[in-house]
Order: C-alpha cells, then sequence, then structure tokens
C-alpha cells in the first residue's frame, strides 16, 4: 500500500470515527432514559431500531445516487445531518415518541456517510488490498462506536444524559470539516447499463445476493448485540448492588472496550481474508460467533470475570468476519452497478439489524419473570430484565439468526462451482 494512499484511508477511518459517535450514545444512557421515560424494554428497542429503519430507507436512494453524482457531495451533506439531527435529541426529546422521531432522523446520516465512504475506499484501492482496506475501514465503525459508548457513559454520569447525547452529536460535524478538506470530487463511472435509480441487474446477480445473505445474518447478530449488551452489563452490575446511573456509565465502558476488541479482530479478519479467502474467515468467525451467543445470556448470574471473559471473546467473533463480507459484495458486483449493489447489501443488512434490537427488547418483555426490581432499576413503574431465563433467551435468538450465514456461504460456493466467475 503506497504511503499516500495509507494516509488518506487513515483519514477517511478518522472521518468515519468522528460521524459514528452519534450511533450508540443513545444505548449508553438507555437505562436512564428507562428510568426517566418509564420504558419497557420493548420501547427500548424500538428506538435504537428507528435508527436503522430509517437508515435502510435512505441508504436505498443515497447509495444509489453514488452511480449517478458526486460521492463527497453526499457525504458531506450527510455528515452534518447526522450533527444537526444528533443536537435535536437532547433539546426535544422528552418521551418514546419523540425520541423514535428524533433517532430515525438521524439515521439519515449514517445511510450518507458509512457507505458511500466505503464505495470511495473500494475505487481507491486494488483487489489485493482491498479487503485490508475495507476491513480498516469497517473497523473504525467498530471504534467510532465504542468511543460513542465510553464518552456517552462519562459524560452522562458526570452531566446527565443530555450532555452526553449533545457533545457526541459533534462529531459528525467535526468529520464533514475533516472530510471537506481530504476528499476530493468523486464523480461516478458512466452508465452503462440501466438509467433506473437501482439497477435492476443487482437481483440477477446470484453470487452477490448469497454474499448479501451473509451479511445479514451478521447484522442480525452484531447489531442485537451492540443494543443490548450494555443493558446487559447494566442489569447485571445493578444485580450486584450498583446504582443505575454508576451501573450504566460503567456498563458503558465495559461494553466500549469489547467493541474495541471487535474493531482489532475486523483488521486482522480482512487480512486473513486477503490471504487464505472471504468465504473460510467469515464461516470460521460466524459459527464461533453464534457460540457466544448462545452462552453469554446463561451468564447473567455467573462472576464477573467470566462473564467479561467470554464477552471479549464475543467481541472477537462477532466482527471478525464484516470486512470480508462487504469486500465480497463489491468484488461480485458488476463495477457499473457497485453503489447499487453496495445500496442493496446495506438495506437488507440493516433490515435485519434494525428488527434485531427491537426483537430481543420484546422477548425480554415477554419473559419477564420478574417483578420491578427492589434495588430501583426503574422505579418509576417499569421493569426489568433480572434473570438468565431472559437473556439467555435472547441472545440464542441472536445465535439462530447469525447461523444462517454459513449456509448462504455454501449456497455460493455450489453457484460459484456450477457457473463462471469471481471466486471466494
Amino acid at each position: 500500500m503506497r504511503r499516500t494512499d495509507a494516509v488518506w484511508l487513515g483519514a477517511v477511518c478518522l472521518c468515519e470515527m468522528a460521524t459514528m459517535l452519534v450511533f450508540l450514545n443513545y444505548t449508553a444512557v438507555l437505562p436512564i432514559l428507562q428510568v426517566e421515560w418509564g420504558m419497557r424494554h420493548g420501547e427500548a428497542g424500538l428506538i435504537f431500531s428507528a435508527y436503522l429503519a430509517c437508515y435502510l430507507l435512505a441508504v436505498l436512494v443515497l447509495a444509489s445516487l453514488t452511480d449517478r453524482m458526486d460521492t463527497r457531495t453526499i457525504y458531506l451533506a450527510s455528515a452534518i445531518w447526522a450533527g444537526v439531527a444528533g443536537l435535536a435529541f437532547p433539546v426535544f426529546a422528552q418521551g418514546f415518541r419523540s425520541a423514535v422521531l428524533l433517532r430515525a432522523l438521524a439515521g439519515i446520516g449514517l445511510a450518507g456517510t458509512y457507505v458511500p465512504g466505503m464505495r470511495l475506499v473500494a475505487q481507491r484501492f486494488a483487489s489485493q488490498h482491498r479487503g485490508l482496506a475495507i476491513a480498516l475501514y469497517a473497523s473504525a465503525f467498530g471504534l467510532g462506536s465504542a468511543v460513542s459508548l465510553a464518552l456517552a457513559g462519562y459524560l452522562a454520569r458526570i452531566g446527565g444524559w443530555g450532555l452526553a447525547m449533545g457533545i457526541t452529536a459533534l462529531g459528525p460535524l467535526l468529520a464533514a470539516g475533516l472530510a471537506a478538506a481530504v476528499l476530493s470530487p468523486a464523480p461516478p463511472p458512466p452508465l452503462t447499463r440501466s438509467t433506473r435509480l437501482l439497477d435492476p441487474g443487482v437481483f440477477r446477480n446470484r453470487p452477490a445476493l448469497w454474499m448479501i445473505a451473509g451479511y445479514c445474518a451478521h447484522n442480525w447478530e452484531l447489531f442485537g448485540m451492540r443494543a443490548w449488551l450494555p443493558p446487559f452489563f447494566a442489569a447485571a452490575l445493578v444485580r450486584r448492588g450498583a446504582g443505575v446511573v454508576e451501573a450504566s456509565s460503567l456498563a458503558a465502558t465495559l461494553a466500549s472496550g469489547i467493541l474495541l476488541v471487535g474493531a482489532a479482530s475486523n483488521i486482522v479478519g480482512g487480512w486473513a481474508s486477503d490471504r487464505w479467502g472471504r468465504l473460510r474467515v467469515i464461516v470460521g468467525s460466524q459459527v464461533l460467533s453464534a457460540a457466544c451467543s448462545f452462552a453469554i445470556g446463561w451468564l447473567f448470574d455467573a462472576p464477573l470475570w467470566v462473564m467479561l471473559t467470554v464477552a471479549a471473546v464475543y467481541g472477537i467473533f462477532v466482527t471478525s468476519e464484516s470486512g470480508a463480507l462487504s469486500t465480497g459484495v463489491t468484488e461480485l458486483a458488476d463495477p457499473s452497478a457497485l453503489g447499487a449493489t453496495l445500496a442493496v447489501q446495506s438495506c437488507l443488512g440493516f433490515l435485519a439489524a434494525a428488527l434485531a434490537p427491537a426483537a430481543i427488547g420484546f422477548l425480554l418483555d415477554w419473559l419477564q419473570f420478574a417483578s420491578p426490581m427492589e434495588s430501583g432499576v426503574l422505579r418509576t413503574g417499569g421493569t426489568s430484565a433480572v434473570s438468565p431465563w431472559q437473556w439467555g433467551p435472547a441472545f440464542g435468538v441472536l445465535a439462530l439468526g447469525v447461523l444462517l450465514g454459513p449456509l448462504s456461504m455454501l449456497a455460493l460456493r455450489r453457484v460459484q462451482a456450477t457457473a463462471p466467475g469471481k471466486h471466494m
């Protein structure tokens, strides 16, 4: 990798990290908002899901537009939108309904930065370095998410959830300033086929669709875990005698450490996929992460060090195939429909990501065996998951979803074996 390319990639990854400061700030303060607004787990999960649901709707348009207009313009406008929407949350959010709306609007900003940024990376790097480059970019997603959790948790402890949400919302605005200085105009390639916004040829590309299916399985587990691992830690800490604000802050810090581990494993996974093949890395990672999903919830009452050890292993394998999946999609896509293919990947993948947090929240409510906690996690009348018989099945559902990934890779291998084309 040339030095100029490495410096450019580092700057783009720094922009990605800054835009992600708004991604998990809500998750860090979720237990506090449950107390203040009297929300159940299903409502709390829906707020997180609304962010991802609006993302998946917006990404169909914004990512597809990168085949037709300057990607840099889309990126800059979306980063500014993300910052403004993030600042609006602590000012106007007063309960479940207003929070759902404001978080949904913030999802548009993610749609116009993450995938367009990935396109810029994919276009700059040749195949022999693309796996590592995209893995580094994807790891910036995880690293920014970790910083978002840790920073929001710290700020919530010293100044309340409003300060936490407001300060972290400045990240996308800083990213817009840096991107304006670093990114050159990126006009799209000449159109060679369909003039429609979303090229229908994408849905005839069976190898790419099977890789996208594996990405959907990955996102189901990853975003369900990202949404509910901090509240899981917080509930476990309260179970052990901590107060809700103290538990939320410490849980955010612990979960951010797990996400940092995942960011590093993403880089290693991308490097490994360049050398040993995308499919091997994807299948191995998803099988091992599924095992962790099956185990982690049942450790709710286990010694804290045991829970954290399994969570650290979980953090390694839940993201280690992310770069390989995204790189595989770019390699299997028709070059003239790269933006449209990435749009379909992101839309379907984040549909799974949007469904998972809400599904887990409603399952936790349905499996509610305990009365409101005596220690007062939700003294305003809500209830909290306090049993491994709630958390175990909840995380187990994530495991069942991610195991569809290896099945998709088997189908992809069969398609490649019977038809000429690129092989993973």
